[in-house]
Parts: C-alpha cells; sequence; structure tokens
C-alpha cells in the first residue's frame, strides 16, 4: 500500500466517523445516535483488524471531528487548523513505526499506554491535518436537502454533490415532482 492510499483511506475513514456522531440529518432522515456497528464500519474503511470499541472515546473524536471538518468545509482553515491541533494534543498519542509478521513498516499511534481508540483518533486528525489547505476543496457538504454529511470528492471533475445515490435520487425526485402540474 502506498503512503498516499494510506492517507485516503484514513481521511475518508475520518470522514465517516464524523458523519457517524456529527450533524443533525443523514440522507434525508433525522441521524440516528452513533453506535458501535457506525465505528466499526468506519475503521473497516482503513483497517482489517477492529479494536475493542470504546464508544464514549469514538463518539467524542467523532463529534470533534466532524466539528473540524465543518469549518474546512465552510472555509474556516484557521479555525480548523487550531481544532486539528487541539484533537491531536488531547490523544497524547506518539507515531511508531510498526511492523506485523511480514508486512511492510507502517505508521500506528497506539503504543504503551494508549488505547486504541485514541490511537485510531489520532491518526484520523493526523490525516486531516494532512489536507487542511491543501485538498479541503475536495471535502464537501451533501447537496441534498436534510443531509448533513461530509464526503470527499474523488472525481476528477470535481463536481460530486451528493455524498451518496440515495441523496441525489431524493433530490431528482424532489425535482421532477416539483416540476409537475
Amino acid at each position: 500500500m502506498e503512503a498516499t492510499d494510506h492517507l485516503r483511506d484514513s481521511l475518508t475513514a475520518a470522514v465517516a466517523l464524523a458523519n457517524t456522531f456529527g450533524g443533525e440529518f443523514a440522507q434525508g432522515r433525522v441521524r440516528p445516535p452513533g453506535d458501535e456497528d457506525g465505528v466499526e464500519a468506519s475503521l473497516r474503511l482503513t483497517t482489517r483488524l477492529i479494536p475493542e470499541i470504546d464508544l464514549p472515546t469514538f463518539a467524542a473524536g467523532g463529534r470533534d471531528l466532524y466539528g473540524v471538518l465543518r469549518l474546512l468545509v465552510d472555509g474556516d482553515v484557521d479555525a480548523a487548523a487550531a481544532g486539528v491541533n487541539a484533537l491531536l494534543e488531547s490523544t497524547r498519542a506518539t507515531p511508531r513505526m510498526v511492523r506485523d509478521g511480514e508486512e511492510l513498516w507502517h505508521l500506528h499511534f497506539a503504543g504503551p499506554g494508549v488505547s486504541a481508540a485514541t490511537g485510531w483518533l489520532a491518526e484520523f486528525a493526523t490525516a486531516v491535518a494532512m489536507v487542511v489547505g491543501s485538498r479541503a476543496s475536495r471535502l464537501r457538504e451533501c447537496g441534498a436537502d436534510r443531509c448533513d454529511n461530509l464526503f470527499l470528492d474523488t472525481t476528477r471533475s470535481r463536481t460530486q454533490r451528493f455524498c451518496s445515490p440515495a441523496c441525489q435520487n431524493r433530490t431528482k425526485v424532489a425535482a421532477h415532482r416539483a416540476r409537475q402540474p
């Protein structure tokens, strides 16, 4: 796996975790409370090895990540950078190179005295830190009504407007119905 692939996967997982715990609406419905399944789904975007899920830690970190990403979407890069710094400081995790068996060396943030949840939050905050000011234009809010989800626009043309086909379809159906007599 290339470093850029790992960064993309960690950033995608960070956005997914943020969406699990942030915002009022998701795909046209009131956002359900974040749960262990949402955390696990987020982690699966970047790892095969799911740790024991410390829901309160992931929930607090997810809300913090949503706030930081929201600032980026709104164009307040300075406040987003301050938020990332606060999140990184709160984790107190130390980056370290780890090698599992025959795999390549890779960076981890959980080590002695640091919980897996805190390590993952440090990794996600680091991924967001890597794009503050550089790829923030690829971070978007869903264009559908009643959806506060954030997403990374990975299209070449940078024209993605919706977080999912479900939101795109809801918007198209609503526009079609609005045109009907």
